[in-house]
């Protein structure tokens, strides 16, 4: 590949690092307002406007056609990838509002279920570092951590499954909810750094660190 085509691949590769970021932002509002004790309006809002501005950048890009085959491939996987985080990050935000006039979960709920989305939307900011990294390592080590969620969610579970107090159905449901749309985005996360192997090449590792 020419230096203009590598400077070419890594312009998008900036752009679609800044759309993974603007859905982690997304997430993690929406999530920290499911997950806190008090104070969640302040989140959902926060969630909101990254959520408005992701749209708005996904609408603007959707016209560019990038030049080069990687590019194009790339463009239109980690495009997929990131529409469907902002697409569950909705959800997650649908579900805040319609919780907020209900009791936040129980401590010993809301714990383990804090640790699935802090795990999934740690994937997510990791996985836009990875786009920029091109490297088969930080690729590697994201896979590998994206199990995580679902060891936590398997935690979750058991507790509800354990708990002395009974847990209302409506809670239940909620929390399988939520717990299951984390776990998709650890998913989308690893996808998206799948996607990076296909830039790895050493030309564009070089580029990058110039």
């Amino acid at each position: 590949m020419s230096d203009t085509g590598d400077g070419e691949l890594l312009d998008l590769v900036g752009e679609l690092a800044a759309l993974v970021r603007l859905a982690a932002e997304a997430l993690d509002g929406a999530t920290a307002a499911l997950t806190a004790e008090v104070g969640a309006a302040g989140a959902v809002v926060r969630s909101e406007k990254a959520l408005a501005e992701l749209r708005g950048r996904i609408e603007e890009d959707a016209g560019a056609v990038p030049a080069g085959l990687r590019a194009v491939v790339v463009g239109v996987q980690v495009g997929r990838e990131v529409e469907w985080l902002g697409v569950l990050a909705q959800r997650l935000l649908e579900l805040a509002w319609a919780r907020q006039d209900r009791e936040p979960f129980p401590e010993r709920l809301r714990t383990p279920l804090r640790g699935i989305a802090e795990a999934a939307v740690g994937l997510v900011r990791r996985a836009a570092e990875v786009l920029e990294q091109a490297a088969p390592e930080g690729v590697a080590d994201l896979l590998s951590d994206v199990p995580e969620t679902a060891l936590r969610q398997r935690l979750l579970f058991e507790r509800l499954l354990t708990a002395n107090a009974p847990v209302d159905v409506r809670t239940v449901a909620d929390l399988v909810l939520l717990s299951a749309h984390c776990r998709q985005c650890a998913e989308h996360a690893g996808a998206i750094g799948r996607c990076a192997l296909l830039f790895t090449g050493p030309s564009l590792r070089h580029a990058g660190r110039g």
